[in-house]
């Protein structure tokens, strides 16, 4: 959900602009459209979103800031690229952090929300729609919000970065591939969670877990990238990813 904020009269306030720039940036590395390893600058940004410099300058410093770029000398910030330590970190901080959603207490009202989405789910997976999977998607992600809200602030702050990484994993490995990632856990843990199991929402969340994990290991097992002795898919040279960005002359 981006900030908002309104000076008087009405008018976005400077740290408002500065505010959108960086959720809307936050948002683009997230879902790709700033892909894992590419090179970007101010000016880029400003076309690309059609940004002021200032708000550009803001945004990819926030993203600097929160370890989703790196800034290169005379060259510009580079995205976070994805690595397989990248992802296995990712995996075993969630395996830590993830069971602690067991243990949140939830209002009537969160609830009685998760009990409607339960019947919604039901009908958008009983009806076999491929077109279902964002609105199926939209409100998995609403299930998880809701138990992230009722979390420990500073645990729930780590958490969500967690699920920014695991979903921009995802939609890097999803590509143009076809093959997309459905989560089998949901209705174990709605179940789970209105039930007050709190075993079996630890179980549904390590359960998701290992179903993102073989995912992950599916998807890069059909990549043709070269390999390092030793390591994992050799990186590209920023250089040529530097060069992809450079617009004609």
């Amino acid at each position: 959900m981006l900030r908002s904020g309104l000076a008087e009269g009405g008018l976005p306030s400077p740290d408002a602009k500065s505010r959108f720039a960086e959720d809307r940036m936050l948002a683009a590395t997230i879902w790709c459209e700033l892909r894992p390893g590419e090179i970007v600058t101010e000016a880029d940004i400003m076309e690309r979103f059609g940004l002021s410099r200032a708000a550009a300058r803001s945004g990819l410093t926030r993203l600097g800031f929160d370890g989703w770029a790196t800034s290169k000398a005379r060259m510009g910030w580079e995205i976070l690229p994805v690595s397989g330590q990248l992802i296995g970190d990712v995996l075993e901080a969630r395996r830590i952090v993830e069971p602690g959603l067991a243990h949140v207490q939830l209002s009537e009202s969160a609830r009685a929300e998760i009990t409607q989405i339960e019947t919604i789910l039901t009908a958008l997976m009983r009806g076999g729609d491929q077109t279902a999977l964002g609105s199926i998607r939209h409100h998995v992600d609403r299930i998880d919000g809701l138990l992230l809200g009722a979390m420990n602030p500073l645990t729930a702050r780590h958490l969500r970065k967690l699920w920014h990484h695991s979903a921009r994993i995802t939609h890097y490995l999803e590509g143009d591939s076809g093959t997309l990632f459905r989560r089998d856990d949901v209705f174990d843990l709605i179940h789970a969670v209105l039930a007050g199991d709190r075993a079996g929402v630890e179980s549904a969340r390590l359960a998701l877990i290992a179903a993102q994990e073989r995912y992950f290991l599916h998807q890069l097992l059909k990549n043709d990238a070269p390999l390092l002795p030793g390591s994992g898919m050799a990186t590209r040279d920023p250089q040529e990813n530097a060069a992809s960005n450079r617009r004609p002359s």
